[in-house]
């Protein structure tokens, strides 16, 4: 049996929310949140559809901390396979329109399934434009 600590990389999450700026709607970026987990290179699609769910995500980051669970949502940011610019307080490094971050994300969190008794979180997560690297 393979261990859970195993095959795990850097993964940041950073929660976003939408501002009116004049007659803008801008995207606002909060502090982010490194954690070493793993991620998939595919999704669980078959054992999803298998239990009537239906899946629109492109790969699974399995989480046994139970510590983001309320903190990260559906529509969140995430980093796996770049790694973002930060500040020293832990926020996104801005460009000059202080509204986009220099390092786009390349992911965002479509689905989140948690189980009730259990602490396993499992993240379905879609790439997004912006980084095309990896």
């Amino acid at each position: 049996m393979r261990s859970r600590v195993r095959d795990r990389q850097k993964v940041w999450f950073v929660t976003v929310t939408e501002k009116k700026v004049g007659i803008d709607t801008v995207q606002e970026y909060g502090k982010t949140i490194m954690k070493k987990m793993a991620v998939s290179s595919g999704t669980g699609q078959p054992g999803q559809v298998s239990a009537g769910l239906v899946v629109d995500y492109d790969r699974e980051i399995t989480s046994y901390d139970k510590t983001l669970r309320g903190v990260i949502r559906e529509g969140d940011a995430v980093f796996v396979d770049v790694e973002p610019q930060l500040n020293d307080d832990d926020t996104l490094t801005m460009g000059e329109d202080v509204y986009t971050p220099v390092t786009p994300p390349d992911y965002r969190i479509s689905a989140i399934f948690s189980t009730s008794k259990g602490n396993v979180d499992i993240f379905g997560i879609k790439r997004v434009g912006g980084n095309t690297n990896g």
